[in-house]
């Protein structure tokens, strides 16, 4: 991927990172959970990220800076119950999006995180099943801003904190989810 990206374009600027297994995964509490898939969770939304992260940090600094954005989710401050792979899989991106912030600010790369409430995607509807429309009610009762986040009200978010508009900016963490939660 970045040794595609810098042949085509030269550089890379940034970096929107978003791993995750969500649809299809089995939903239980924490005590129920299978192991394995624990695992595959961990390792698509949790090192999947890391993994991308890691090949861009070269380049970007020897371009002078850049801008990673990693997809977590409000799940990793709200929990999720029967969900607790995947709400801890996104708490981890928050905990890794902070840590490069902390080592990658003093070459100019920026790391922040994107926290949405659930994207009506069919992965949720995978996720949610036959309890997709009372929890689509749920969602939406429980936020500021009373209807489900579509895939199109992250771009503003994401476009903001890879271009130069949030060249200040770093180790945040946006909750775009319709006004659940403040920080």
């Amino acid at each position: 991927m970045a040794a595609a990206t810098l042949e085509r374009f030269g550089q890379i600027d940034a970096l929107i990172n978003n791993a995750a297994l969500y649809g299809g995964l089995s939903s239980g509490r924490v005590n129920e959970l299978d192991e394995e898939e624990w695992q595959r969770v961990m390792n698509v939304n949790v090192t999947g990220v890391w993994r991308c992260a890691k090949v861009v940090i070269d380049p970007m600094k020897q371009a002078g800076g850049g801008s990673i954005v990693n997809i977590a989710s409000l799940a990793a401050l709200h929990g999720v119950a029967n969900g607790a792979h995947y709400a801890t899989s996104k708490a981890a991106v928050i905990g890794l999006s902070r840590t490069m912030a902390r080592e990658l600010g003093r070459y100019w790369i920026r790391v922040n995180s994107v926290a949405p409430s659930a994207v009506m995607t069919e992965g949720t509807s995978e996720f949610m099943g036959d309890r997709l429309e009372k929890a689509k009610e749920a969602i939406a009762a429980g936020q500021s801003l009373r209807r489900n986040l579509e895939t199109e009200d992250l771009v503003g978010t994401v476009l903001f904190l890879a271009s130069d508009a949030s060249k200040f900016v770093s180790g945040q963490t946006i909750m775009v989810d319709g006004g659940t939660h403040f920080l």
